[in-house]
Parts: C-alpha cells; sequence; structure tokens
C-alpha cells in the first residue's frame, strides 16, 4: 500500500478531552459571574472554538477577550491529568505507523498537549507535533498544515488532515489536503459538504 501521511487535531479526535474542558470552562465561567450549561458550552465549542465562547462572555464578565483566554489557558492546563484516548485511538495510530504511513499532530494547544501525549502513551505514533507555542496562525489558518507538505515534501493527494470541527476540515481545505469529518454519537456538528469524508469511528479510518 502507498504510503500516506495523516494529520490529526488532538481535542476530541484523539483525546477525549471535552470532559475537562467542558468542566473547566462552566467553573472559569462562574468565577466571572457568567452562568452556562454544560451543554452548551460543550455544544459551542464543538461548533466554534473556546477562545469564541470567552469572546462572547466578555461584554457580561467585564473583561478584556485576551485576558480571559489567557487565564483561561492556565486553568485548562491544570485539568489535563483526567484526559484519556479517544476508543481505539492507539490501535488505529499503531496500524497506521505499522504500515509505513506519517501521523502528525496539529492543535491549538500549547505546552500542554505533550503532556496530554506523553500521558496517553500516544506520543511515540507522531513524527511531529505542531502547537501553539510554534506560532501559526490559528485554524481554519492553513499554515501549520502548509509548514509540515514543505518539511516533509508531503504530496497533498496522499495526505489528510483529521478532525472534529469544521474548523479542521476548513484548514484542511484550505491547505490544498483531503480532509476527514470525526463525528463520534452525540457530536452537535452538522457537515457543510467541505469534508472528504466523515467518519463515526477512528478505525474507519483504516478502511
Amino acid at each position: 500500500m502507498t504510503p500516506y501521511a495523516f494529520i490529526w487535531d488532538l481535542d476530541g479526535t484523539l483525546v477525549d478531552s471535552y470532559t475537562c474542558i467542558v468542566p473547566a470552562v462552566k467553573g472559569f465561567c462562574e468565577e466571572l459571574g457568567v452562568s452556562l450549561s454544560e451543554k452548551y458550552i460543550r455544544d459551542f465549542v464543538l461548533r466554534s472554538s473556546v477562545g469564541s465562547l470567552l469572546e462572547e462572555i466578555a461584554p457580561e464578565a467585564e473583561k478584556d477577550p485576551a485576558w480571559l483566554k489567557e487565564q483561561y489557558e492556565i486553568r485548562n492546563d491544570r485539568s489535563i491529568h483526567g484526559i484519556r484516548p479517544m476508543p481505539h485511538a492507539r490501535e488505529v495510530l499503531d496500524k497506521l505507523k505499522g504500515g509505513g504511513h506519517l501521523c502528525f499532530v496539529y492543535t491549538h494547544r500549547a505546552a500542554s498537549c505533550q503532556t496530554i501525549l506523553e500521558n496517553t502513551g500516544l506520543l511515540p505514533c507522531f513524527t511531529e507535533v505542531v502547537t501553539a507555542l510554534d506560532g501559526f496562525p490559528k485554524k481554519p489558518a492553513p499554515d501549520g498544515i502548509l509548514y509540515l507538505l514543505e518539511k516533509y515534501e508531503l504530496d497533498p493527494e496522499k495526505c489528510y488532515y483529521v478532525g472534529d470541527r469544521l474548523l479542521d476540515i476548513h484548514s484542511g481545505k484550505n491547505a490544498g489536503i483531503k480532509s476527514v469529518l470525526f463525528l463520534p454519537e452525540g457530536s452537535p456538528v452538522c457537515p457543510d459538504g467541505s469534508e472528504t469524508f466523515i467518519i463515526h469511528d477512528l478505525r474507519e479510518v483504516l478502511i
């Protein structure tokens, strides 16, 4: 089989981090005097991002959005130790690597990404991990993906970006590669037709 390259989103795709992210956001909002349900937070974050949610609540909290994001990141980094791999993530990554395919991570997370991948045992599966610390514009900008394409001389026709949000799919499309939208059970994300494939179980990547 011809080798392929898979660039993976982290949160909600490779690791089940929303079980930690949602309570962290809810608690932070409550500290600011803003009351939001966990369902509202989860759906909002999946459809957009934590950063966008913090921008939305900034007027009610009477805080600068940049300050909110900075303070949230501090709290978020403290909540990572309960994060576990998504079902079948390690199995899929091991089979891809064993088949000679390349795997990368491209995430908006910063320093905590390394700790999460180490704690979950997934770190050895990746050729390179690109995080917010690398300074690329946030998705759906394609810069982080284009960096990997150029550095490793990847063929865009044999390269896939796998993520659970539309901004992941749009980032892949903007980079000129194929995209895989991961929609596990209960996901509120609605496909918009820009994805190349839709999967509901990570093992479908292997089909």
